[in-house]
């Protein structure tokens, strides 16, 4: 299973995503910043970089930053003296008509305010505004960059974000998450349920956290033996992963076949299920199969011809209490 990086998840669009929606004018003015700032880039090279990597004009981009004043375009005093002497009184006021400013005064005067408001400059500069912009930016676009930028958009992340920064740094990625699953559950989406657990598992999985992976992992597992959300498509429901029947071999070797079982009851439990496919016995004997090295098409092969492909199969509609009894 892989995500389309042209077709990031969104909990808030569940159909198009609006064009557009996955460029932020924080990403890009803190891509280019940390390229001159960190990475000692000329601003010309760093312009054209993130213009490049975000579908950006060269012109917009460096337009953008002036307007914004991430970057000032100065001069220094010896280079403005030299260049003011090209000016008569009557085009200095002209000048500071321009920029807004007022044009009464001695000609020191009025070369004065334009050397303040650097109106001649040419000379373009990183401004301190970019530094305290960076910094305040610093923990939330490497958050995103670090664990999210594959799947997921970053506005919705910013917004999440900026009701959650208070959080361990650990934790952001995880609540963040955790609100697509939540969101692929409340609309019963099968596929996007499964995708974002998937993400999850693999997040866990980097961090070396394998009993958060495993709970995720069998999630997965679990939905994909019932997938309840899809009776109506069971002839065409692939059953078992091979990301998780990878996944789950895997952490049979990091964990004991009882933390994996009894964390599989805890997980089926969870679901709350109203109605059955595959037992939770069955699930069971399945998840065994896996962890004694059984043939994945094996078990595929048997999950369908019992189950999704079966004519005569009936869905079963059971209370909680009753699932082990099957």
């Amino acid at each position: 299973m892989f995500v389309d990086k042209s077709e990031k998840l969104s909990y808030k669009y569940t159909g198009s995503v609006p064009k557009g929606y996955d460029v932020s004018e924080i990403q890009y003015t803190f891509d280019f910043i940390y390229l001159v700032l960190k990475s000692q880039s000329s601003i010309d090279d760093a312009v054209r970089d993130v213009a490049n990597k975000y579908g950006l004009s060269e012109v917009y981009l460096n337009d953008y930053l002036l307007e914004n004043k991430y970057l000032l375009n100065k001069t220094s005093k010896i280079a403005f003296s030299a260049q003011i002497q090209k000016y008569n009184t009557k085009s200095l006021k002209k000048i500071l008509k321009k920029h807004g400013l007022k044009k009464s005064g001695k000609r020191e005067v009025l070369e004065d305010r334009i050397f303040k408001n650097n109106l001649l400059g040419d000379n373009i500069v990183l401004s301190s505004k970019s530094k305290v912009f960076y910094k305040n930016k610093k923990r939330r676009i490497n958050i995103y960059n670090k664990h999210l930028i594959d799947f997921y958009y970053f506005n919705e992340f910013n917004e999440f974000y900026m009701d959650n920064y208070r959080k361990k740094l650990a934790k952001i990625p995880v609540e963040f998450i955790k609100i697509h699953i939540r969101r692929a559950y409340e609309d019963e989406n099968h596929e996007r349920y499964v995708l974002n657990t998937h993400i999850m598992a693999e997040h866990f999985l980097k961090k070396e956290k394998y009993v958060k992976m495993l709970e995720y992992e069998l999630k997965n597992f679990c939905m994909n033996l019932n997938p309840v959300w899809k009776i109506d498509d069971l002839k065409n429901h692939e059953g078992l992963l091979l990301d998780t029947y990878d996944n789950l071999r895997f952490l049979n070797e990091h964990l004991s076949k009882n933390t994996i079982i009894s964390t599989f009851y805890l997980v089926w439990d969870s679901f709350n299920f109203e109605r059955i496919i595959v037992s939770k016995y069955d699930g069971y004997r399945c998840l065994k199969d896996i962890l004694n090295m059984k043939d994945y098409d094996h078990i595929n092969n048997d999950l369908n011809s019992r189950f999704y492909k079966n004519e005569d199969l009936k869905i079963k509609k059971i209370a909680q209490k009753t699932l082990f009894d099957f």
